[in-house]
Parts: structure tokens; C-alpha cells; sequence
């Protein structure tokens, strides 16, 4: 069976102010983090520029660069959401690993 899926993207925001960007995590629907994007350890474009140097980064990758705190465990059947403002929300399921 083939399925048709609309998409929005892949795309790359070149107008984005990532000092006013919020990165907001949610787990089921409900806020887990809320930060601001560019206040991390390692800003973005440090945090690929170093780790292109030791791979290579492909379209359709996406790099997650941790959290402030800790997370909950995922378990099968949650959805996990990332929005980061000016962007949009990257929404993907847990599947358990078959084994």
C-alpha cells in the first residue's frame, strides 16, 4: 500500500531570531521544558560546527542537543514534541524495539 503525506518541510529557517526562540518539550501533550533556545552550554552553531568535524551530518537528521534538567523515561506509545518558535514542532512516536 502507498500512502501520500503531506509535509510542510524539510526547509531551512534563514530568518530566525534565535535569541527570542523558545525550545518547549512536551511528553503526551503536556509541557515537560521550557527554554530559551540560544541560552544552552554550547550555542547551535558551535554545538554542529564542532560535531561536523567528526561526522557527517545528512538532510532529514535531527541532532538533539540535551535538556536543562532531567527527563521522564519514554515508554511505547508516548509522543514526544519539540517546538522551538519560528520553526514549527518535530512530533514523533516511541516505538518499543523489536527484539
Amino acid at each position: 500500500m502507498l500512502r501520500h503525506l503531506q509535509a510542510d518541510g524539510p526547509w531551512i529557517e534563514t530568518d530566525l531570531d534565535l535569541d527570542a526562540a523558545q525550545t518547549i518539550v512536551r511528553l503526551n501533550g503536556s509541557e515537560k521544558l521550557r527554554f530559551r533556545t540560544n541560552h544552552m552550554v554550547y550555542g547551535v552553531a558551535t554545538f554542529i560546527s564542532r560535531m561536523s568535524k567528526y561526522m557527517t551530518l545528512y538532510p532529514g537528521d535531527v541532532v538533539w542537543m540535551g535538556t536543562e534538567g532531567t527527563s521522564e523515561n519514554l515508554k511505547h506509545g508516548d509522543t514526544v514534541e519539540i517546538e522551538i518558535t519560528g520553526i514549527g514542532v518535530l512530533r514523533n512516536p516511541v516505538i518499543r524495539e523489536r527484539g
